[in-house]
């Protein structure tokens, strides 16, 4: 039995050649995935939890539904603020609703938020745990 060791060096030549192809296209797609995401958003994700101004900030977007009057103004300056754990806020505070008539009303609130990660400033990446009003 003859061995055809030219033919043999052409088969291997091929075979070795459409691997490296194959590297190459693998290579291209894994910059182009690399790329994209290093110039998207989705570096948000590695900053870390949200501050208590961005949970604030989120708890007043849960709030603002719940009152019943368009005049409202929340007392930025004198919020409190916990963690109960690594992503779970607690929050308490209060606002002010001013009436059509003139009258206004002070009511307290204690909210507790669940950040899902994402960007911290984006409602939809938080969960409602607990909101308690009163006046």
């Amino acid at each position: 039995m003859k061995k055809d060791y030219l033919k043999d060096k052409a088969v291997k030549k091929k075979t070795a050649s459409k691997a490296g192809w194959m590297i190459v296209v693998f290579v291209v797609i894994f910059a182009i995935l690399i790329g994209k995401f290093a110039l998207t958003n989705a570096g948000d994700v590695f900053s870390g939890l949200p501050d208590s101004d961005t949970a604030y900030g989120v708890a007043k977007q849960y709030i603002m539904p719940t009152v019943l009057s368009h005049n409202i103004t929340f007392s930025d300056d004198e919020y409190k603020f916990a963690k109960k754990s690594d992503s779970v806020y607690v929050i308490k505070s209060s606002y002010i609703t001013k009436e059509s008539n003139g009258e206004s009303e002070k009511t307290n609130f204690t909210i507790t938020l669940k950040y899902n990660g994402g960007a911290g400033e984006k409602s939809s990446n938080w969960a409602l745990v607990n909101l308690d009003q009163n006046n």
